[in-house]
């Protein structure tokens, strides 16, 4: 069952205001609006889409101008494929576990140990979409821009360093999808599912013990101030979807469908992960100063022969 969306008075006058500007103006524009759930200062709506748009400006010549609106203005972040999909906004961007069962191909990317970078499972999910046809039925309601991921994820914790998996026993841990939730589950620890922007308070007030995140979430929810341990073990990855609606696209001229074609797929894809990898490498920074402890457990598990 599709979960409803809601657009702000503001972004109701933005529409009106566009289209009577497009309406009064003798140079057709064309305006779409670009809904995601990213903070304003995120580096994926700062440098990352901000770039896309620039870049489909200048190529366009300016007649397709492209506005962004962050942080779920537009459309929740377990809404934004149905948002898109309805028509609701020309193009969105979330998370695949945002919306169990949906993406089930999609998630594949999910489990532990697929990547060791975002770069590299950006484009391992790229090319699993382009190879596979019943992947790519997964999005026959929209059109596919790119598809990315984050880095590895991490298990971070307060009060209690995790050197072993016994050691989850009794913990409450942020997950981030039910694939982390059925291993956290099976190692006796409690999963609690609740979005990423509560997760300082959580850690802060002791209404978990932990969470299992990307290293970028570190510093950009700022959790590297609360968090005192890191265990390190690729224990899954963050997918993400940006799709385009179906009749925003047939609205494109064939001209500039090539050009939305040349600029997105794999090129965006990687531009996405290598960002999300240049923050995880400032996040450890952060971590380090901030003297949190941080143990690989791979590596050590291996030397102890488990």
């Amino acid at each position: 069952m599709r979960k409803a969306w809601s657009i702000p008075i503001a972004s109701l006058l933005f529409l009106i205001g566009g289209c009577t500007a497009a309406t009064t103006s003798e140079e057709v524009e064309q305006h779409l609006m670009f809904s995601h759930f990213f903070p304003p200062n995120h580096e994926q709506e700062t440098v990352v889409i901000q770039t896309f748009i620039e870049d489909i400006r200048e190529q366009t010549s300016g007649a397709i101008s492209i506005r962004s609106f962050p942080g779920g203005s537009l459309a929740a972040p377990d809404t934004q494929f149905d948002a898109a999909a309805t028509g609701a906004v020309d193009l969105g961007l979330s998370v695949h576990s945002y919306t169990p069962g949906q993406f089930p191909l999609s998630s594949i990317m999910e489990l532990p140990f697929m990547s060791e970078s975002g770069t590299e499972g950006s484009r391992i999910l790229w090319q699993l979409f382009e190879e596979f046809p019943d992947l790519q039925q997964e999005y026959n309601e929209v059109v596919p821009l790119w598809l990315y991921t984050s880095e590895p994820g991490q298990l971070y914790t307060v009060g209690k360093q995790v050197k072993t998996m016994e050691d989850l026993q009794g913990m409450r841990i942020r997950s981030p999808s039910p694939e982390v939730n059925a291993w956290l589950s099976a190692l006796g620890a409690t999963p609690v599912s609740m979005p990423m922007n509560e997760a300082y308070e959580a850690l802060d007030r002791g209404v978990v013990d932990g969470i299992v995140g990307p290293w970028h979430t570190l510093l950009d929810y700022s959790l590297y101030e609360v968090i005192e341990y890191a265990t390190v073990g690729d224990f899954y990855m963050s997918t993400f979807y940006t799709v385009m609606s179906q009749n925003s696209w047939e609205s494109l001229s064939d001209e500039e469908q090539d050009i939305f074609v040349e600029t997105t797929g794999e090129k965006m894809s990687l531009k996405a992960g290598q960002n999300f990898d240049k923050r995880a490498q400032e996040a450890k920074e952060a971590s380090e100063q901030a003297n949190v402890v941080s143990m690989n457990y791979r590596k050590r598990n291996l030397r102890a022969g488990e």
